[in-house]
């Protein structure tokens, strides 16, 4: 008999959620815990095969003034071979527990490659495709078995002499659990976001985050500098067998530019995963193209010159709820035309 409960052990959630590969901090324990303490209600369900555990789902509820929903970030975590057997299970538990909470809709995005396959067989369960992505849909990962010599050559050229060359300068790079250290990376957050013109979450969201995940011994604040100056900072998160590279920030002028603290606090990170026999390093979302127009272009540059190869995983899929789900679809496909206008908006109103 196949039954969907909620777990309360850390252990038997584990079990599952940090054994899939590539493993993603989204549905750890810990980011179930990181979510309460930020003020959200969460499920930790779980689903059996008569007395086997053989998927999860943590599962969250997003309230907004428009569209509230359930949403499963990068989950469920079931094994993509076993969805038509299992997920159609958890799917109704879901859809029974979006009516008693009376949200929208809800959200899945599951770690699945994209094809054809997949898409039809959660289609046929009812799932609608989304309008837009919520999590990175284009992952650049990189395999950190190799040797590090091995890793080092292949590297694009420039980013390996960037890496030898911070070295040479005197670049120094650690990590740390400390409130002092996460600190670091806030002041030069905010400096990074006024520069680069995006609005980021509030800094509740990364405070909280990095008090409850580093607790959880799954987080860590990494910071370069030279001669006592931070030139950049990190939060990365170490799950499973993958490491995340999360959030990042630097200083960027003539003068510390030449110093190439980023690359070297990256490939910092990329030998502790190794060191801690992690498989992945997930440098999170590209842009699918080279174009150097592409708004995305300076990091999917800055992220492929490590190496790596790309992880497409499927959209979104969703499960209507109320009538308004028509309307949310329609805003969230154009999202790039209203997007602009809300954007100015937000940026007005906080001035």
């Amino acid at each position: 008999m196949i039954r969907v409960e909620t777990i309360t052990d850390k252990t038997i959630w584990d079990s599952i959620a940090a054994n899939s590969s590539p493993s993603t901090i989204l549905q750890s324990w810990d980011w179930g815990e990181f979510q309460l303490a930020y003020g959200r209600k969460i499920w930790r369900l779980g689903v059996y095969d008569n007395d086997t555990l053989v998927g999860v789902a943590l599962t969250q509820l997003i309230p907004t003034r428009l569209r509230t929903h359930l949403y499963v970030s990068n989950g469920p975590v079931i094994e993509r071979s076993k969805i038509k057997t299992y997920l159609p299970q958890l799917l109704g538990y879901l859809k029974a527990l979006a009516i008693q909470e009376k949200v929208h809709f809800v959200r899945i995005d599951p770690m699945y490659t994209e094809d054809e396959q997949t898409l039809s067989e959660l289609k046929v369960m009812g799932l609608k495709v989304s309008k837009t992505f919520t999590q990175s849909e284009n992952k650049w990962l990189l395999d950190v078995t190799a040797t590090e010599e091995e890793l080092l050559m292949n590297m694009r050229k420039s980013t390996r002499y960037e890496v030898k060359r911070a070295e040479k300068e005197g670049v120094k790079v650690y990590w740390s659990d400390k409130k002092e250290d996460y600190d670091k990376f806030e002041k030069l957050f905010l400096i990074t976001a006024k520069r680069q013109d995006f609005i980021p979450h509030p800094l509740e969201y990364y405070r909280k985050q990095f008090e409850v995940l580093s607790k959880g011994g799954v987080f860590r604040a990494y910071v370069a500098q030279k001669d006592g100056q931070t030139l950049a900072t990190a939060l990365i998160s170490f799950y499973g067998d993958t490491a995340s590279y999360l959030h990042a920030a630097s200083l960027s002028n003539s003068e510390v530019n030449k110093y190439n603290a980023p690359p070297a606090l990256v490939w910092q990170a990329i030998k502790d995963t190794k060191s801690m026999g992690m498989k992945y390093f997930d440098f999170w979302g590209i842009a699918l193209t080279d174009d150097p127009k592409h708004p995305w272009a300076g990091f999917t540059r800055f992220k492929k010159g490590f190496g790596g190869f790309l992880h497409k995983v499927i959209r979104a899929h969703d499960i209507p709820i109320s009538s308004r789900y028509a309307l949310i679809a329609i805003l969230d496909a154009t999202r790039e035309v209203w997007g602009i206008w809300y954007y100015k908006l937000l940026k007005l109103f906080k001035k």
